[in-house]
């Protein structure tokens, strides 16, 4: 039954998106990937909303859902079926509306196939942005391969609307080729790769920031940001083109690169209690994206202890506890101190020990609560707590607000803090 509504709810919704886009004048940029998507999309976002008027999706509203309410500029209704009722009629007084944005920015995620089929009944646009293909979403029921998951998120290229922009990581193997195979379509390329017609170099990273250069035509640029991890370049830089599609100057492109702030639960660096560090990157957790983080932990030179307070990298389907080993391996080389959150999190522990961390410097716990009441009294000056881990039954948050010095400032600092999501494991 609960099922049968929500489609029904979906329908509406749909019908109701589509036509209040009917009546839209501006343009749409689009963004997918695996990994990096919300954050390319606020960095897009932060650079374009310095000059035009621009609508976002919040947060990572990406899912069918999540597209259909950006549109109609109405929240979630959560499980409240009285609450869902109020959102439809606002909904519908909205699609009878114009909205009057230049710029529609929106987050397409993808969980299994024929997700991007729905989205794109509903959008074609103007700019479309594939950040990586990584192995995500590989669950029982959701994409079998790197490859379905490509067939999947590509489709967003071949249907731009006429004259409409192809912005792609060609690094990404998958991506490179789909930039050779785009038919009359207009692409721009990003990455390090010789081939990039937006190539990145020179890329740096210390524990106040980011720097890197653009090189494009005839000139090179520096791109600063006050954010942590090199592979945080290949989140500004979508930004960067965006602003040269759009005609901005390329100062006032920079100027708002070094403005950026990564969302909410996306590597940012939180004071902890008694003079310690927490590197929050708490919102989600996938092979490469951790891979990641923990070399931004490494860069914390001269600290006490490295600790990494990791939870399950859920959604891998058959692969889990291989690629679980896999990053397992390399803790042993970014972190003094390992903790583990979760069932399937277990494996790092034993991949670590393999691979040369000692045994007293690792620690599993079933669940958050119980990492929290561990570290009761032990924190102390020059720890840095690297944070991360899937959403569902991990809820890493709630270990980074047990030990932000400010916890009071949680709901603007930290993800999942609405009601809705306290109530859930």
């Amino acid at each position: 039954m609960k099922n049968i509504l929500k489609n029904i709810v979906l329908s509406i919704l749909k019908r109701l998106a589509k036509s209040r886009l009917k009546k839209y004048r501006g343009k749409i940029v689009a963004v997918t990937g695996s990994i990096g998507k919300t954050s390319t999309k606020e960095a897009i976002y932060t650079v374009l909303n310095s000059q035009f008027k621009v609508k976002r999706s919040r947060s990572s509203m990406n899912s069918d859902f999540g597209v259909l309410l950006t549109i109609l500029d109405i929240d979630s209704g959560y499980s409240s079926a009285t609450k869902w009722f109020w959102l439809l009629m606002k909904a519908f007084v909205h699609s009878m509306s114009r909205d009057y944005s230049e710029i529609l920015m929106l987050e397409m995620g993808v969980d299994k196939p024929g997700d991007m089929d729905f989205l794109l009944d509903v959008v074609a646009p103007d700019v479309a942005v594939i950040t990586n293909i990584f192995p995500v979403h590989m669950a029982e029921g959701q994409f079998s391969s790197l490859q379905a998951i490509f067939d999947e998120k590509s489709k967003l290229a071949h249907r731009l609307k006429e004259g409409g922009t192809a912005i792609l990581n060609v690094d990404d193997d998958f991506l490179m080729e789909l930039s050779k195979n785009l038919p009359k379509k207009r692409v721009l390329t990003f990455g390090r790769h010789a081939e990039a017609i937006y190539r990145m170099g020179d890329v740096k990273t210390v524990a106040d920031g980011l720097s890197f250069n653009i090189s494009h035509k005839d000139y090179n640029v520096e791109v600063k940001a006050k954010i942590l991890g090199e592979h945080q370049s290949y989140v500004l830089t979508p930004a960067f083109i965006c602003g040269n599609i759009f005609e901005m100057g390329v100062g006032q492109i920079l100027l708002a690169l070094e403005r950026f702030h990564l969302p909410p639960g996306r590597m940012n660096v939180i004071p902890a209690i008694e003079d310690a560090v927490i590197l929050d990157s708490s919102y989600n957790s996938s092979p490469r994206a951790l891979g990641e983080a923990l070399k931004v932990l490494k860069d914390f030179a001269g600290m006490r202890n490295k600790v990494a307070v990791l939870g399950n990298m859920n959604e891998l389907g058959a692969q889990s506890k291989s690629l679980h080993e896999m990053v397992g391996a390399e803790i042993p080389k970014y972190a003094d101190v390992l903790v583990t959150v979760g069932e399937e999190a277990k494996t790092f522990a034993l991949s670590a020990m393999k691979n040369g961390m000692k045994d007293k410097n690792i620690h599993s716990f079933k669940n958050v609560k119980e990492a929290i009441d561990f570290f009761a009294g032990k924190v102390e000056k020059g720890d840095v707590f690297l944070v991360k881990g899937s959403q569902n039954n991990v809820r890493l948050e709630r270990f980074v607000k047990a030990y932000m010095a400010h916890p009071e400032e949680a709901k603007e600092l930290l993800v999942r803090q609405e009601r809705e999501w306290e109530l859930k494991i």
